[in-house]
């Protein structure tokens, strides 16, 4: 397909779409010496409420990446967590983590781009692929070609229809993500680096509230498995000091009294994956791909393995042979590494609401057992204990 009168231009790979999965991704190629064109209709990352706080695993990622460093300034360093149960600390971590707003992790990652690559305001409206070339038209009749489109457009699921992929739902409202900042009544500094706290009672539907630090202040992230018009919700969002005392009435106790100091944000939470037969020439990545429960903690994990696995590994092997052809988008869908952390990812996200949701007696009986082992553990005994307990249910390495 050819635009007459359009301005065209020619690269190695195209990344739509600059959230973290597309900056990242770009910011690897570039590194490895690839022309890339990172596109997106806007020209920096708008507060938006999406990941905001970096694990372990996902700080070693970009340590590897060589991107941490670009990262961390923005960011808060955390490394304990105390983990509570009924007002009762069970454990205490040592960790890596870094507290930080979704916005200001990509407008890093965009601001220290490699030279290779080269940031575009614009939106694509149309992918036209293909074994050998891929053309991409984005608007004001602007059209560029590659060899390859890395589609990194998170919920956003018009390309993938035109490419006559399918967005298919996994579990319909799987949960809603709560956020807000709070703050000591007394005005001093909390006395902890991030806490854990487990509620008792499975009535409200609750997994757990995260609090941690980001710049000055202590964020509050708290995942419900409920659907987001559920009046429940509503109340949340405009009682929420209220509506965390009755849900979570020990936590004044472990943390001293609090105030809720920010307006609630909440997003709700489809699990999804897209299906159907991969186009040559076009990969998807991230939330493209397929979207992760933030209960899970693995929303950047399975970013950040996508983008390993896809450009440490596939790109280089492809790019040594001519055409890009369905079988080596393949070859990325199954790899072993992506398709563990995919299943991982989704396995647990069931699992959590399973725990939290499920009234039968096997997950009554469940649901003791977690909560027995919470009460009485010691502090600092065992692993991490959902994946301990999961584990336990379903026999998984």
């Amino acid at each position: 397909m050819s635009l007459k009168g359009s301005q065209k231009r020619s690269t190695d790979i195209i990344v739509v779409g600059a959230g973290l999965a597309g900056s990242t991704a770009a910011a690897v190629l570039g590194q490895q010496g690839w022309r890339v064109l990172l596109v997106d209709p806007r020209p920096s990352c708008p507060p938006v409420f999406k990941a905001e706080k970096i694990e372990p695993e996902q700080a070693a990622s970009l340590r590897k990446f060589g991107l941490l460093s670009h990262i961390a300034p923005q960011a808060v360093r955390i490394r304990e967590v105390r983990t509570y149960y009924n007002g009762r600390l069970f454990r205490t971590t040592a960790i890596e983590q870094y507290g930080l707003y979704y916005c200001d992790m990509v407008n890093a990652m965009r601001a220290h781009l490699p030279a290779s690559v080269e940031f575009k305001l614009g939106r694509v409206v149309q992918i036209v692929n293909s074994p050998e070339l891929q053309r991409v038209k984005l608007d004001r009749d602007e059209e560029c070609t590659c060899r390859l489109v890395v589609l990194a457009s998170g919920l956003s699921a018009e390309i993938q229809s035109s490419l006559r992929l399918r967005r298919t739902i996994i579990q319909k409202n799987q949960s809603v993500a709560i956020a807000f900042t709070i703050a000591r009544r007394d005005g001093l500094p909390f006395l902890f680096d991030a806490v854990t706290y487990y509620p008792t009672s499975c009535a409200d539907s609750l997994d757990y509230l995260t609090l941690f630090p980001i710049g000055q202040t202590m964020r509050a992230n708290l995942f419900a498995f409920r659907n987001a018009t559920d009046p429940w919700v509503r109340q949340f969002t405009s009682e929420p000091g209220q509506m965390l005392e009755r849900c979570l009435p020990k936590l004044s106790r472990t943390i001293g009294e609090y105030r809720v100091a920010s307006k609630v944000e909440s997003s709700r939470i489809d699990l999804y994956r897209t299906e159907g037969d991969p186009p040559p020439g076009v990969v998807l990545i991230g939330d493209a791909s397929q979207n992760v429960c933030p209960s899970t903690a693995m929303g950047l994990s399975k970013v950040f393995t996508d983008v390993d696995v896809l450009c440490s590994e596939c790109i280089p092997l492809w790019f040594g042979s001519p055409g890009m052809d369905s079988d080596k988008v393949m070859s990325f869908c199954n790899h072993p590494r992506k398709r563990a952390t995919d299943v991982k990812a989704l396995q647990n996200a069931l699992y959590r609401r399973h725990t939290s949701t499920l009234r039968s007696l096997r997950w009554r009986v469940h649901r003791l057992r977690l909560h027995l082992s919470m009460q009485f553990r010691r502090p600092n005994r065992g692993a991490n204990l959902p994946q301990t307990a999961r584990k336990r249910l379903f026999g998984d390495d």
